[in-house]
C-alpha cells in the first residue's frame, strides 16, 4: 500500500513537472515572438562566396516598433563535410543600434585557426533593452583565404562543397532506429530525433516510412507515420506503429524513415534514418 502510494505520488509529481516545463517553454516562445519577431538576417545570401576573410558582410533587418534593439555580437560557426556545426568564436563585438537595417563588416580572421576555403554561418546577437536577447542564424556562406597564389585550387574546392549544407540542411539526426536494428512486426516504434541548437532547421513537418527491396534496392513508401508543424528546440520523439509483415517480406525488405523539415530561411530539407529490419 505504501509502495503504491509512493509510486502514485511520483507519477503525479513527474506529470506536474512536465506540465510546468511545457508551460515555461510556452512562455519563452511567446516572449521570443514578441521581442524577436520581425528581425531577420538577410545577408549573406545562399551560395555567397567572400574572397577576403577580413571583409565578410552580414545584414540584419527589422520591422520597426517601440522596442529598442542593439546588435552587440556576431559569432561564427564552421560546418564540416558531414554537416556538423562547430562554434569557433566571436569575431565582432560592439554596440550597433538597429533601426530598420544594419550591415556589419566582420573580420573572421580575428578567430584563430580558421581553415579556408570552407563553409561558415553567423549567429547574430540582438539585445532588447526591455526584454530577452534574440539570436538569429545567417544562411551558410563560403570564405576563401584571400591568397592569389592558389586561387584556382580554392575555386575547385569551393565548387565541391556540399550544396545541402549551403541550404541549411544539417544539424538534425535520427538517433533511433540505429543501423541494423531488428524491430517486431506490428509493434509501436519510438523514433528519436536530435536537433543541434545551431541548426537552421526550425520546424518538423512529417515522418514517412519507406521499405527497400534488398534485391533491387528500389524504395517504396509504406506509410505516413506522422504529420505536423512542430517547432523543435532539441529532442523530439514520434510514436509510430510499424506494419505487420510475414516471413517472406521480413527477409526481402529493409526499412527507413524520412523526416521532412523546414529551416528558418524557409528551405525544405529531408533527413533519413539508418536502415532497420522487421521480424515477422
Amino acid at each position: 500500500m505504501k509502495l503504491s502510494l509512493i509510486l502514485s505520488c511520483a507519477i503525479v509529481m513527474f506529470s506536474a513537472t512536465l506540465v510546468q516545463a511545457d508551460s515555461l517553454q510556452d512562455e519563452i516562445d511567446a516572449a521570443t515572438k514578441k521581442f524577436c519577431g520581425g528581425i531577420k538576417v538577410t545577408a549573406p545570401t545562399t551560395n555567397k562566396v567572400f574572397s577576403d576573410p577580413k571583409k565578410v558582410k552580414v545584414t540584419v533587418t527589422r520591422v520597426p516598433n517601440s522596442l529598442a534593439k542593439v546588435i552587440n555580437g556576431v559569432d561564427i560557426y564552421s560546418i564540416n563535410s558531414k554537416g556538423k556545426p562547430t562554434y569557433l568564436g566571436t569575431p565582432w563585438k560592439g554596440t550597433y543600434k538597429l533601426t530598420k537595417s544594419a550591415t556589419l563588416t566582420v573580420n573572421v580572421n580575428k578567430v584563430k585557426g580558421l581553415k579556408f576555403p570552407s563553409q561558415f554561418m553567423f549567429r547574430v546577437w540582438v539585445h532588447n533593452t526591455s526584454g530577452p536577447d534574440c539570436t538569429l542564424m545567417s544562411k551558410v556562406f563560403k570564405v576563401k583565404s584571400g591568397s592569389h597564389s592558389n586561387a584556382a585550387e580554392e575555386d575547385e574546392q569551393i565548387n565541391a562543397l556540399d550544396a545541402n549544407i549551403d541550404r541549411g540542411c544539417f544539424g538534425v539526426d535520427i538517433t533511433n532506429p540505429a543501423t541494423g536494428d531488428h524491430k517486431s512486426s506490428g509493434a509501436l516504434d519510438s523514433v528519436q530525433i536530435q536537433r543541434d541548437s545551431s541548426s537552421p532547421v526550425e520546424v518538423f513537418n512529417a515522418l514517412t516510412l519507406f521499405k527497400v527491396d534488398l534485391s533491387t534496392r528500389e524504395p517504396v513508401q509504406v506509410a505516413d507515420a506522422w504529420a505536423g508543424n512542430e517547432t523543435v528546440h532539441s529532442m523530439f520523439n514520434i510514436k509510430s506503429t510499424l506494419p505487420t509483415v510475414d516471413a517472406a517480406d521480413a527477409a526481402a525488405f529493409a526499412y527507413y524513415y524520412k523526416l521532412s523539415t523546414t529551416t528558418q530561411h524557409e528551405e525544405s530539407c529531408d533527413f533519413y534514418s539508418h536502415p532497420f529490419y522487421l521480424d515477422a
